[in-house]
């Protein structure tokens, strides 16, 4: 079995959609070759979807819940051991550079970007939350006010995109301990997926501490580029050869 892999959440409802998953998946195999890659599809539709590729060592996976979106691999990978450690990625993500993933081979679980901790749509994420086993001390954490967030074991990051180094036997004791597997019945519609970036992130950083001082691979999305860089400029970018990270994330609304 692979010690890591690429599991890639798509969602194709347009032609310019469908680059998206397939510029992805040819970034990946630049640097990663031989690497698995599985592709959940949430509700893509099929007139667009389209291999631009004839690619190898790729599983598809068609989803039978509809606009769960970001949840999805995290879903599948808890039912299917495909690797290891999994990277989790959207299809909007592009990989200009390899990197060393096996550094964070031993490592339960590393969000690929942080944001700090907020109230945004705070009782529909309290709402969803309650539907974790064991939830009340994550419910605590979410709710808490800034003063008392900065205490050193209180302390949690968002998970931007719920992407992230994942380790399959981390992700099952999540499983044993809050039944997570339930929030397939909660999330359902972006701020649904929005609220499960502040929940997945108190997950983990209360079930992996050791992570606190890192919080992420590359860093806080915040600064890590222009918030809202959209396909067209990435591809002019990518034309001029000055696309601006070595692994670019383009906005999209769908």
């Amino acid at each position: 079995m692979d010690n890591f892999g690429f599991i890639i959440i798509r969602h194709v409802n347009s032609e310019k959609t469908n680059k998206y998953w397939n510029h992805s998946v040819k970034c990946l195999r630049t640097f990663y070759p031989e690497k698995k890659i599985v592709i959940i599809d949430d509700n893509s539709n099929p007139y667009f979807l389209k291999r631009e590729f004839n690619y190898y060592n790729i599983l598809v996976v068609k989803s039978e819940f509809k606009g769960r979106g970001e949840f999805l691999p995290y879903y599948y990978y808890l039912k299917n051991k495909y690797f290891k450690n999994a990277i989790i990625i959207h299809d909007s993500v592009f990989f200009h550079k390899r990197v060393n993933f096996e550094v964070f081979l031993g490592k339960k679980v590393l969000p690929l970007w942080f944001f700090y901790p907020d109230k945004e749509n705070i009782n529909n994420t309290l709402r969803i939350s309650n539907g974790l086993k064991n939830s009340f001390g994550i419910i605590q954490k979410l709710n808490l006010n800034d003063s008392l967030i900065s205490l050193p074991h209180l302390k949690w990051y968002g998970c931007f995109g719920s992407q992230t180094f994942i380790n399959h036997d981390f992700l099952v004791s999540l499983e044993q301990k809050y039944s997570i597997s339930n929030l397939i019945n909660s999330v359902k519609c972006r701020s649904d997926r929005c609220s499960l970036e502040r929940i997945l992130g108190c997950l983990f950083f209360t079930e992996n501490q050791s992570i606190l001082n890192n919080k992420s691979i590359f860093g806080d999305i915040m600064k890590y580029q222009t918030w809202g860089y959209n396909f067209d400029k990435y591809e002019g970018d990518l034309k001029k050869r000055k696309v601006p990270k070595a692994v670019v994330k383009v906005w999209t609304g769908r």
